[in-house]
């Protein structure tokens, strides 16, 4: 994680998109693009009106996938 911080903004948003893309929503008008970096997450906030990627965020706390739960979508199975 103190690599990652010391990363530039530009340099954090290529190191989280070199993880496995696991999901991705919307928050005030904002895309955020959740991917998963071994022991730990990161987030880009995307700006698709300015074509601009806002801030990148890493952390480690599950408790902080709550906003993509509603977002998983199960496919039943016949049975």
């Amino acid at each position: 994680m103190e690599q990652y911080n010391a990363l530039s903004e530009t340099d954090k948003a290529d190191a989280i998109m070199q993880g496995n893309f696991l999901a991705d929503r919307e928050e005030n008008g904002l895309v955020v693009q959740l991917y998963s970096l071994g022991k730990i997450y990161g987030e880009i906030y995307y700006d698709p009106h300015a074509n601009k990627v806002l801030r990148c965020v890493a952390f480690r706390e599950i408790q902080r996938l709550a906003p993509y739960l509603a977002h998983i979508r199960f496919n039943p199975r016949n049975a």
